[in-house]
């Protein structure tokens, strides 16, 4: 009701006498020993905080730049590996073909030697088993002409 009055009486709504600096005073006091004691503080946790997390932002996107340029460094290595390893199962595939060739010209020329020597002794035993048969044809003649007739012939 008090308040009523002084506004419709046309008077101030706040005396300012001497109170108004005490409180000024008080209030300036209080906000020194609170920014003192409570706002740095939590400001500088506040700060730390964003330190440490842009620090780890910062440390995963060099880890991550770290990553991608091993990753590259480890595909080029793979690449030059194995064309290193293809370079070397062709040579090794060559070498193979050509040992390969050199055995079965070594198993071909020994073949043809031992064919050709079994044709030769083939030859000379044809030879004489035909001249000991063109030895013995006279006699089995006779023999066979004689069982035939039942007789003996000269």
């Amino acid at each position: 009701m008090q308040l009523l009055t002084a506004f419709l009486s046309g008077g101030s709504i706040i005396d300012l006498d001497g109170t108004f600096f005490f409180q000024f005073a008080i209030f300036w006091v209080a906000f020194l020993v609170l920014r003192k004691l409570v706002f740095h503080p939590i400001i500088a946790v506040i700060e730390a905080r964003e330190e440490a997390i842009d620090g780890a932002r910062q440390k995963a996107r060099d880890l991550e730049k770290d990553s991608a340029d091993r990753e590259k460094e480890f595909a080029t290595k793979m690449r030059s590996v194995r064309l290193g390893a293809g370079e070397e199962r062709d040579k090794l595939r060559d070498e193979a073909k050509h040992l390969e060739d050199s055995i079965l010209d070594k198993v071909r020329s020994e073949t043809e030697k031992q064919m050709a020597e079994a044709h030769a002794k083939m030859a000379s035993e044809a030879a004489k088993v035909r001249s000991e048969i063109s030895a013995q044809t006279p006699i089995l003649a006779k023999q066979i002409a004689a069982k035939l007739l039942q007789r003996e012939v000269q």
